[in-house]
């Protein structure tokens, strides 16, 4: 994790502590996802299409299935968000406005980055699945 996060721009750096440790989290997952997702297409251009169809059988569930959970984590940072919220009214009222400001910003940031995630695995996904059936591939990818 500390060679990630010295590899990371100093903007990143603030942008992944305004989201806090869910999208730290989506982070992870997202690259677990995009790794998944190179290699299927890996194996499509270089492998051969019998690797591609076992890459594929074996992956393409597994990625779907991040996509999908990538945006209810994006939720579950807007509910952490929106509790830090509320935490500062209930503290200080609805004078502080900047306590109010960060929270609702971490809110929007992880909903943000789960469902900007989630999209681009689910078109990948559906590209992968397509370009193996055409390739003459018999029968359905899961």
């Amino acid at each position: 994790m500390e060679r990630l996060i010295e590899w990371l721009p100093t903007d990143s750096l603030s942008f992944l502590e305004q989201g806090g440790p869910v999208l730290w989290l989506i982070l992870l997952l997202s690259l677990l996802m995009w790794s998944m997702i190179t290699l299927c297409y890996s194996r499509i251009w270089f492998a051969g299409i019998g690797a591609a169809r076992s890459a594929g059988q074996s992956r393409l569930p597994l990625i779907t299935a991040l996509a999908q959970i990538l945006p209810m984590l994006g939720l579950l940072g807007t509910v952490e968000g929106m509790i830090d919220v509320f935490y500062v009214i209930a503290s200080h009222g609805t004078g502080n406005i900047r306590g109010m400001a960060g929270g609702i910003s971490s809110a929007l940031i992880t909903t943000m980055a789960g469902l900007v995630t989630s999209l681009s695995g689910f078109y990948f996904v559906s590209d992968l699945r397509h370009r193996l059936q055409d390739a003459g591939c018999c029968g359905e990818i899961a």
